[in-house]
């Protein structure tokens, strides 16, 4: 049986908001995908890869839109990561134009990124993807841009 998520993480990697806001983004996310197995507001110490599982299609440089090659992201996100501290969120040098990011900033196709908080729906079924006004309200809610990654395992 598949699983499937909607997940939104802050556009910064490094935004936690407070308490009080990611219950109130937890609330909100039930009432508009009441059918949803599960949802959550978690926060992380260090910062984590939120991926979208077999939704991945390939990665590609935010710069010129080339192709970035799967090798080169491979060594870059494993260089990035430790145990103890999760992801440095380290500046690298595209193949392709040099052009210098984070793992966060890459154009992943469908979107994948790194962050210490996350607001999830798990198989959210009458919902299907998210509308542009809920992300909006979101955002409004938790004070920050967020990315919709979806998740399919």
């Amino acid at each position: 049986m598949s699983v499937h998520w909607i997940t939104l993480i802050p556009e910064d990697p490094r935004f936690v908001p407070d308490e009080a806001k990611r219950e109130r983004a937890r609330e909100r996310f039930a009432e508009i995908a009441p059918e949803a197995r599960e949802i959550t507001a978690d926060v992380t110490d260090t910062i984590q890869f939120f991926h979208c599982g077999e939704n991945f299609n390939g990665i590609s440089c935010p710069a010129c839109a080339s192709d970035i090659p799967l090798r080169w992201w491979h060594d870059c996100i494993h260089e990035d990561y430790s145990k103890e501290a999760g992801y440095k969120l380290a500046m690298y040098s595209t193949p392709c134009c040099g052009f210098g990011c984070t793992m966060h900033d890459l154009a992943y196709d469908f979107p994948q990124g790194l962050g210490r908080f996350s607001l999830s729906a798990m198989n959210p079924y009458l919902l299907g993807s998210l509308d542009e006004r809920y992300r909006a309200e979101f955002e409004a809610i938790l004070g920050t841009k967020l990315r919709v990654i979806y998740v399919h395992l």
